[in-house]
């Protein structure tokens, strides 16, 4: 009889090494029923955000740089000044023309005045040709004046009446400038006007100011370096328009919805910070899709590669606010998958809005520069046509005009 005393011991061994191969098995077992099945993650996941480039609408010269790497500004704050004297004589120059254009104007409009004037001299001189005219005819046959003289009164009175014509067109001409506008809406001004804000606009733009608020990076630029217009010069980071884009495998997604939980940390603050966020995006495409060479998978020796699909979380903003993240940091996720009441797509057009107003100042202050130019050059006398329009009634033709002179003999 073969009496082993360690066999007892190996069977209470091997009964407890198997014990606690069960019950990892069912630890692990219900670890994936309760929790792993309903999650999904991955370390390949990186924060993401808007980059705001600095660039000159302008060629020029950096006279000033007013911020550098790493440091914040905020919206509104002069980032780099370009050299302004070119802006500046076109400024001057445009001014000048403008000053110019409205009194030209208001020639155009007193001469409107001389020539309606210079109509009823023109009347009254063919009246007093016609009445001398007539006058000699009747005594002509009498041997009352001269011939020469008769002669003399026919060429006054075809003089008159031409010169009456002439004046006609002249005024019509004249009127045709000015009719129906005034002085501040003239074409020519306006045109000037144009000219002069295209100008001031273009001094404007030798001062770059920040479009958002944020962090500095990438300058590149140095003071006297010239720059074309177009080039980046720096650029802004906005710290709250932060996302992260968490790369998926394909064979992930097939139970993420939009609107779904999802925890982050990074290898910035460790996993003491955890950042929670939701889905808001579900990618179009895979990433292969825009490499510059996309895959042929046509050929023979095709392999088949799971492919990574961006999925966006959007970050809580006051946790951003608490611990700001950098644009490019590794983040490891989590997606919470029970709910499944999401969008696979969404059913709306809204999506995010990024803006600015800065450029709305480029005009500030123009218009007001316009009226004074023109308040400082239009004539006193013709101050009711600055706002009001000229328009005089120009019903009479040339030739009510002159029936207005009476009968008009005819001359052989």
């Amino acid at each position: 009889m073969n009496n082993d005393p360690e066999k007892p011991r190996r069977k209470r061994v091997a009964w407890l090494y198997w014990s606690i191969i069960l019950a990892l098995f069912c630890a692990a077992a219900l670890f994936w029923f309760f929790y792993l099945r309903f999650h999904e993650y991955t370390t390949d996941a990186y924060v993401q955000g808007n980059q705001v480039f600095i660039t000159p609408l302008i060629p020029g010269f950096i006279t000033a740089i007013h911020s550098d790497d790493t440091f914040r500004v905020k919206k509104g704050q002069l980032l780099v000044e370009l050299d302004a004297t070119d802006a500046r004589i076109q400024s001057e120059n445009n001014k000048k023309r403008l000053s110019q254009i409205v009194r030209e104007v208001c020639q155009s409009f007193h001469q409107v005045f001389v020539y309606r004037a210079e109509l009823e001299v023109r009347k009254a001189d063919l009246i007093r040709a016609i009445q001398d005219y007539q006058h000699r005819l009747g005594v002509l046959g009498v041997e009352g004046v001269s011939l020469e003289d008769y002669e003399h009164a026919v060429a006054a009175y075809r003089e008159s009446f031409y010169s009456l014509e002439m004046t006609f067109r002249l005024y019509d001409r004249a009127l045709s400038l000015v009719q129906g506008t005034t002085i501040k809406d003239h074409p020519l001004v306006q045109a000037s006007a144009a000219d002069y804000t295209n100008s001031w606009v273009q001094a404007y733009r030798t001062k770059i100011y920040a479009p958002v608020d944020g962090i500095v990076a990438q300058r590149t630029i140095q003071v006297g370096m010239w720059v074309p217009s177009g080039q980046p010069l720096m650029s802004v980071i906005p710290l709250d328009q932060i996302w992260v884009n968490a790369n998926y495998k394909e064979t992930q997604l097939s139970k993420m919805r939009i609107g779904q939980n999802v925890t982050l940390t990074s290898d910035l603050y460790g996993y003491d910070v955890v950042f929670h966020g939701v889905i808001v995006g579900l990618p179009a495409a895979a990433g292969n899709a825009f490499s510059l060479l996309p895959p042929q998978n046509l050929s023979g020796n095709w392999i088949k590669i799971v492919q990574r699909l961006p999925v966006r979380v959007q970050l809580d903003e006051n946790e951003l606010a608490n611990y700001p993240l950098r644009i490019g940091l590794t983040m490891e996720a989590t997606v919470d998958l029970q709910d499944q009441s999401g969008l696979l797509v969404p059913n709306n057009f809204d999506g995010p809005t990024y803006q600015t107003t800065i450029f709305e100042n480029e005009e500030k202050g123009v218009r007001e520069a316009i009226e004074q130019i023109i308040n400082e050059n239009i004539d006193p006398t013709l101050l009711r046509y600055r706002d009001e329009p000229l328009y005089i009634e120009s019903t009479n033709t040339f030739e009510s005009l002159i029936a207005e002179c009476g009968e008009m003999p005819g001359i052989q």
